[in-house]
């Protein structure tokens, strides 16, 4: 049993936390302003036919995509990029939970600053902030659900904290 085997999910009243499948995770990153049609605004996330398209960071998007249609969804992204960005592979880079429950904004409060009661934080937008030290980013799925991302490096730590505020919060 690896680490994050141990913290595919936490349960319970107000949160619950699954670690998610490995999928594949495309970093589409452009040298300049971003021209390419299709792109989710600053902040947004689109679902398209392969995938999750999410805002990272100025001129950077991450496509989460299933594994099967890794080499369809590189593709598609070099596509988007044209002669003005590139696509990096980085599948295994990050980790991903999916938070759900009426409680996983006060979660997201534990352990770092960022306002999650902001009336514009809703399904299909993005952040990034930092939690615990590590820097994570913010996808809002649905009203009560959001996939929070994190390098491999820190996903045991943030998982141990999390069941612990969870515990917490019962």
């Amino acid at each position: 049993m690896t680490r994050m085997e141990r913290f595919i999910v936490i349960e319970a009243t107000p949160v619950t936390i699954e670690a998610c499948a490995p999928e594949a995770l495309l970093r589409l990153e452009f040298w300049d302003a971003p021209v390419a049609s299709g792109l989710p605004a600053p902040l947004h996330a689109v679902d398209r036919p392969l995938g999750r398209l999410i805002w990272i960071e100025p001129g950077a998007y991450l496509l989460r995509a299933p594994l099967a249609d890794l080499a369809q969804a590189v593709s598609e992204l070099e596509a988007l990029a044209g002669d003005d960005g590139a696509v990096i592979d980085i599948s295994g880079g990050l980790a991903r939970f999916r938070f759900s429950g009426r409680a996983w904004r006060e979660l997201l409060t534990v352990g770092g600053v960022f306002d999650v009661e902001d009336p514009a934080f809703v399904p299909n937008r993005t952040a990034a902030t930092v939690l615990h030290h590590a820097a994570i980013w913010i996808d809002v799925i649905a009203p009560e659900a959001a996939d929070v991302y994190c390098l491999p490096s820190y996903a045991h730590e943030l998982a141990e904290g999390w069941a612990r505020a969870v515990a917490r919060m019962g």
